[in-house]
């Protein structure tokens, strides 16, 4: 049975173990999740290994197995410092060339010009939700629901790195080479990996992410 944290109002989070070195953070709403990202990169609790986010949830892995005292006492360090606000986001604006090869099929797909989907596409300021599937990748909220489409029957095997994307009701960036699947519309030269800007095992995410979760983002038309 998961652990419920009655003690965190604020969070309104339970905790589940996972397996022999993890616990999952569940039913985290946003800024608590943030608060907590926030966190791990500041001041990680002891044996802290890796965060991998998702929609509503926080899964957290140790080098070692850790007793569930000890995380809630870093949990309770964070509460009494009474940091419960919304951390600050980072605004970014994404130059994009609208040339993808997906874009004239999205045009019919959706019944719209293509100029009507870069428009639309381009109007919202989005919100990093979560970072997955590959290193860097940033899920968008804020797409414009006229341009919500189920993602291709086929992938391709590669995509290259800074192709803008939707996928169902998110918009993405690639960050890396990789198979996908989502509709491709444009490309940003704007490098969203940097992994040789890490220093040493512990590093700052934003050294080597462009993006981090509750960060704004802004799609600007440019030309080739």
């Amino acid at each position: 049975m998961p652990e419920p944290l009655t003690d965190f109002p604020c969070m309104n989070v339970r905790i589940r173990s996972y397996g022999e070195r993890g616990y999952l953070l569940d039913t985290l709403s946003d800024t608590a999740r943030l608060l907590v990202e926030r966190a791990l990169d500041l001041a990680p609790p002891q044996a802290y290994e890796e965060a991998v986010p998702g929609t509503d949830n926080l899964l957290l892995l140790f080098t070692r197995p850790i007793a569930l005292s000890a995380l809630r006492e870093w949990l309770d360090q964070l509460q009494g410092k009474g940091s419960m606000r919304k951390p600050r986001s980072h605004c970014h604006e994404v130059p994009v060339v609208y040339d993808g090869p997906d874009l004239k099929a999205v045009a019919q797909a959706t019944g719209l010009s293509e100029a009507q989907v870069v428009a639309m596409h381009a109007a919202p300021q989005y919100c990093v939700r979560m970072m997955g599937f590959a290193p860097g990748f940033p899920y968008l909220d804020g797409l414009d629901p006229r341009l919500h489409l189920e993602r291709k029957a086929s992938p391709r095997d590669r995509i290259e790195p800074g192709a803008v994307a939707i996928g169902g009701s998110h918009a993405g960036i690639y960050s890396v080479a990789s198979p996908g699947g989502w509709h491709l519309l444009g490309r940003t030269d704007l490098a969203l990996f940097q992994p040789q800007n890490a220093k040493g095992a512990l590093c700052e995410s934003r050294a080597i992410f462009a993006f981090a979760p509750g960060d704004r983002l802004k799609f600007k038309p440019v030309s080739a």
